[in-house]
């Protein structure tokens, strides 16, 4: 029993012990400004172990010292999804917009008020609440009782629990369905066809609110509200919770 436990315990110490070296080669990596290495190892580490909101953040930051600014978006956009509250991809969607050069929506009352929970948060509640109020009403009926006073306030407990979940459930869908322009100078067409007349361009990095999809296109709308069609290969969807897509991306001057 004794070589049982001496043996797991052997194990957990491994396992802790080979995570710290692969969080601190990362680490290191970056504090050296090897952030190639570091995007390695992060990227590795979420392949490995799962994406988690931390790991995609710190890849943003990688990604970002690299001229990637596509790539850090998605990671700091996707981050926000899983943490909507996250200070490092925060924190560097901030420093992108006021470095210049990228665009990204102004969150409206149904996102701000979605980030307050995150998706997965809403949806538990929305399901609680659903299912509270559909037994709540059901039961009494299928047993021919009164509703008492206890099933009385669980169907209140439970309807409202279902209509605050409804903004956040319908914010956290409409923040999960930007996406991000993944190179440089995309045009934004009137027409969703190759000849299509441009009506202005994106940049690199830049969050475009998306629409429906028609002939390989997506239609969009900007910050400032202009809407086009973009082709829809130049756009990575947030909405994915993975790593970003590897693609021949030209770095950013």
């Amino acid at each position: 029993m004794r070589i049982l436990a001496g043996l797991l315990l052997c194990w957990v110490t491994s396992l802790a012990a080979a995570e710290d070296r692969a969080i601190s080669a990362a680490e290191t990596a970056y504090a050296k400004g090897d952030y190639a290495t570091a995007v390695e190892k992060w990227s590795e580490e979420a392949l490995k172990e799962g994406v988690t909101a931390g790991r995609l953040s710190a890849l943003g930051n990688a990604e970002w010292r690299l001229g990637r600014k596509g790539r850090a978006m998605v990671c700091w956009e996707r981050a926000l999804l899983l943490s909507p509250r996250d200070p490092v991809a925060l924190a560097g969607i901030k420093h992108a917009l006021g470095a210049g050069g990228t665009d990204r929506p102004t969150q409206t009352w149904s996102e701000n008020y979605a980030a307050f929970l995150g998706a997965d948060l809403w949806l538990i509640l929305g399901a609680i609440g659903f299912w509270g109020t559909l037994l709540a009403v059901l039961v009494p009926k299928l047993r021919r009782q009164t509703m008492g006073d206890w099933t009385q306030r669980i169907l209140i407990t439970s309807a409202t629990l279902f209509a605050l979940s409804i903004p956040g459930l319908y914010g956290a869908y409409t923040l999960a369905s930007r996406a991000v322009v993944r190179r440089t100078d995309v045009p934004v067409k009137l027409t969703p066809t190759v000849l299509g007349e441009a009506l202005n361009g994106t940049a690199e990095g830049d969050v475009l609110r998306t629409g429906r999809k028609l002939n390989g296109h997506t239609y969009v709308t900007s910050a400032d509200g202009k809407g086009g069609w973009v082709k829809s290969t130049e756009l990575e969807p947030i909405w994915g919770g993975t790593l970003p897509v590897n693609l021949d991306q030209p770095r950013a001057p």
